[in-house]
């Protein structure tokens, strides 16, 4: 990596802190996510994306348009959180009573959000496109196959010729 890499990934640590701490304290299960989807969309403001959400789920897809033609690629965190009680005791514990992250959905999805906006600063180098996929339901509610069903694979305008995740843990 090269200076201005570490400096623009420098400067995102402490946004992308917060974030991940304001998800992780207000938790939500299922497919309907309204304030992890806000908080999201807040997060990827002014970015040259092309966003859309979900119909059915509270889904959110962004579109990064590389500066030259090539294939289109995906990323996807996933959103949701667990019913499960927190007892960790750190200060940003969730503070809906009965649900919490316990498997990291809150750090996919700040990781997610770093990466669009990383890929962003950097579309000028960019052959192709780039789906951001942040998925709700992923714990058990089928929220990867509605996306699919509401075209994420095709949201660049052509079908992804790959997909790409991660988990922490």
């Amino acid at each position: 990596m090269n200076a201005s890499h570490d400096a623009d990934v420098g400067g995102l640590h402490d946004e992308l802190v917060r974030l991940r701490h304001a998800l992780h304290r207000e938790p939500e299960t299922g497919l309907d996510l309204p304030r992890t989807r806000a908080k999201v969309l807040a997060a990827l403001d002014g970015l040259p994306l092309e966003i859309s959400t979900g119909k059915r789920l509270g889904s959110v897809t962004a579109v990064l348009r590389g500066a030259r033609p090539g294939p289109a690629v995906l990323l996807r965190g996933d959103m949701d959180a667990l019913p499960v009680q927190e007892e960790s005791g750190v200060p940003y514990a969730s503070e809906v009573p009965g649900v919490m992250h316990a498997c990291g959905h809150d750090v996919h999805t700040a990781a997610l959000v770093g990466a669009a906006r990383l890929l962003a600063a950097r579309r000028d180098e960019l052959a192709g496109d780039v789906v951001f996929m942040f998925q709700p339901g992923e714990e058990g509610h089928g929220g990867a196959r509605l996306m699919v069903e509401e075209g994420v694979l095709d949201a660049a305008g052509s079908r992804v010729v790959a997909a790409y995740g991660l988990h922490v843990g």
